[in-house]
């Protein structure tokens, strides 16, 4: 059974700040990496998990699955160290994961820098949900330590970003794509120094657009004129840019696309939220939206957050809000792992349950922003402080799971933490009595419902890969649905696989707020 946890504070009503439960299963290794799979279980891995002692024989992945709350080691190892890996989702489910680490950084250091860095591994692997199997799917043309991937509405894969895999390193321009048909190619004509793990996502146009934010430890000298937010023309291989953030220092903040509603035709916005000066020694509390429908797209700043976060990690829920959680303020301050923790309340027992020492300047409080009225709201705090080498993602049933961090080297927080948003306490939920297994772009989906005259939103999200506070695979698609037929809603898929790139989506029903569990619809194209 799984213990609500209240971050050391006052319980707060749920309705009002949601609760946060640890669970009782715990990883085995630190999941750097976490995806949402269509078979209901989150996939988890970390590769040698930053330890170097572990490079050459890397940790099995993981499966977690919710409803049980049981963790199963997935029995079988790949040729490479997916360490710092980058992922996104295939049309058929896989989890396409392409690069990682060739090697592990030096111990010499000049100007902050470590060399030699950490090199890029240039391995490709995906895992079939259905199977619980990995295979091997070719070689990148270049070792990549920190690359981003999207996924197109054709099914290709962008490969962007990544420290290489032999000197010089950090010299890497060329961006890639996968076919899962015909292998690895380069994109000719459209390379780019970007930063390690680049904010990037797929538009409803086919275009690529990077949010500015990133993760990355080697910046100079590209960090001297910072990394401006910018649109990649993939048709003409050209980049157009939009400018810095008007808070420009946003290593370790997340981005994420804000709903796409039918009311709008589908406008495109994007937040931006948290991070700082490189190594952290900087948090900020700021947030800014582009509005990428405007005549002229330009970042404008919102309310910023009651807390700043580094390490910030941003989830779309079903009735269109944000969540934020996790991060730290200032510098890290984390413990070792090792010596007293004061009056923590940290012993030898919470170190054999996979945790880790509190944090100082961990922030624990999770935050909600509304897109609607361009306002936060505070929620409760977690119970677990999850810094580096965290995740969080969406679940099918409205719940949001939290998981590792990382405060310093072979420091691994193992255990698993829920959070229900105060939506689950806000009332009855809707219920989805059965939907078609696969829709295609443009057609209906029907969807049978005890509560359609009382559903007031269709919504799609695609299922999550999380890294490193990125997340490229996240989006919430809201359908139009205008025929109610006694339990039945018919819903109108748009035909625009940019917009809903092919995979598996979350359906949820909501009705004032409160969303309903979602099953898994595949978006394809059907002949």
């Amino acid at each position: 059974m799984s213990t609500e946890s209240t971050g050391g504070s006052e319980r707060p009503d749920p309705a009002v700040g949601g609760r946060w439960a640890v669970a009782d299963a715990r990883f085995d290794a630190l999941p750097v990496h976490a995806a949402m799979l269509h078979t209901g279980e989150v996939l988890a891995f970390g590769g040698s998990a930053n330890d170097e002692r572990r490079h050459d024989d890397p940790h099995p992945a993981e499966l977690w699955n919710p409803v049980a709350d049981e963790v199963r080691v997935v029995d079988q190892t790949v040729g490479g160290d997916v360490f710092c890996a980058g992922h996104s989702f295939l049309a058929d489910g896989s989890l396409l994961v392409a690069g990682g680490t060739h090697a592990y950084d030096g111990d010499f250091e000049i100007g902050g820098v470590t060399l030699p860095p950490f090199s890029g591994l240039d391995h490709a692997y995906a895992f079939d949900p259905e199977t619980e199997r990995w295979e091997h799917r070719g070689y990148t043309r270049h070792g990549r330590w920190y690359p981003t991937l999207v996924t197109f509405g054709d099914g290709r894969v962008l490969t962007a970003a990544g420290l290489t895999k032999h000197v010089p390193w950090v010299a890497l321009r060329e961006l890639e794509l996968y076919d899962p048909e015909s292998g690895w190619r380069r994109l000719r004509g459209a390379g780019r120094w970007l930063p390690l793990y680049p904010r990037l996502f797929l538009l409803p146009n086919g275009d690529v657009f990077y949010a500015g934010s990133y993760n990355t430890h080697y910046t100079f000298p590209f960090s001297l004129r910072g990394f401006p937010t910018a649109i990649l023309d993939v048709e003409n291989r050209r980049w157009i840019d939009l400018g810095l953030p008007n808070q420009s220092q946003r290593e370790e903040g997340a981005a994420v696309l804000l709903p796409f509603r039918p009311g709008d035709d589908y406008r495109t916005r994007v937040l931006l939220v948290g991070g700082g000066t490189p190594g952290g020694d900087v948090a900020v509390a700021a947030a800014e939206v582009m509005d990428l429908g405007a005549i002229t797209p330009k970042w404008r700043s919102v309310p910023s957050m009651a807390h700043a976060r580094y390490h910030a990690y941003a989830v779309l829920l079903p009735d269109g809000t944000v969540l934020v959680v996790g991060g730290h303020g200032g510098q890290s301050g984390h413990s070792d792992g090792d010596g007293d923790d004061g009056d923590s309340g940290f012993d030898d027992s919470d170190r054999e349950e996979g945790a880790v020492p509190p944090s100082p300047n961990a922030v624990r409080e999770a935050e909600l922003f509304d897109p609607e009225t361009e306002s936060w709201t505070t929620l409760a705090p977690m119970g677990v402080d999850r810094l580096y080498h965290s995740n969080a993602l969406l679940l099918p049933d409205a719940r949001v799971v939290a998981m590792g961090s990382n405060p310093a080297r072979r420091v691994d927080e193992l255990r698993i933490e829920t959070f229900e948003p105060p939506y689950l306490f806000a009332g009855e939920r809707p219920v989805v009595a059965s939907v078609a297994e696969s829709v295609a772009w443009g057609d209906e989906l029907a969807v049978e419902t005890p509560d359609a005259d009382t559903v007031d939103r269709v919504v799609l999200i695609r299922q999550s890969s999380t890294t490193h506070c990125l997340n490229t695979d996240q989006r919430l698609v809201e359908l139009a649905f205008d025929s109610r037929a006694g339990e039945e809603l018919l819903a109108s898929v748009p035909d625009e696989p940019n917009l809903l790139p092919p995979g598996y989506y979350m359906l949820f029903l909501l009705r004032d707020g409160v969303p309903s569990e979602a099953p898994f619809v595949r978006v394809e194209r059907t002949e």
